[in-house]
């Protein structure tokens, strides 16, 4: 073997894992993006929700202060209960709602992630692995993310 051959040799196998590498970095890429997007939908719903249950919680409770206001002491020393804000409910609803967007946020970054990790394996091997079906796969779990998230933001 002389030193043309070896030469000759390296480069092409340095080209495959510049080539496998630029494939990899691209995967990752689109992988994150792609989790970016759920995580800043999910996070969006989230403080919507909150946000929505803050504003309700702070009415009832001024229109409560009011109450009490206009009653005088006499009357709130008398049934102090009667005078409490009644947010139980809606304190439940965010709750509630915010455990089923976490949730489900958490399982689609998790599909993503997983999806972007056998794409990036792959890659590495060598295997073919259509990049078009992993962004459209992608590209429809955030979408789905966005509608969701919209539609419980007008619920």
């Amino acid at each position: 073997m002389n030193v043309e051959t070896i030469i000759t040799d390296v480069k092409t196998r340095g080209e495959v894992v510049v080539a496998r590498g630029q494939d990899v970095v691209e995967s990752s890429f689109e992988t994150l993006k792609a989790a970016n997007a759920i995580v800043v939908e999910g996070v969006k719903s989230l403080l919507d929700t909150n946000v929505a249950a803050g504003k309700d919680l702070l009415a009832v409770a001024q229109t409560s202060f009011s109450k009490a206001k206009t009653d005088g002491v006499k009357a709130v020393a008398a049934n102090p209960v009667a005078y409490l804000p009644e947010g139980k409910d809606r304190v439940v609803a965010a709750y509630t709602d915010s455990v089923a967007v976490v949730t489900k946020t958490s399982d689609e970054l998790v599909k993503t992630i997983k999806a972007g990790y056998e794409t990036i394996s792959a890659k590495i091997a060598g295997e073919e692995v259509s990049v078009a079906e992993v962004t459209a796969e992608a590209k429809k779990t955030v979408k789905k993310t966005v509608s969701k998230a919209k539609k419980a933001v007008k619920a």
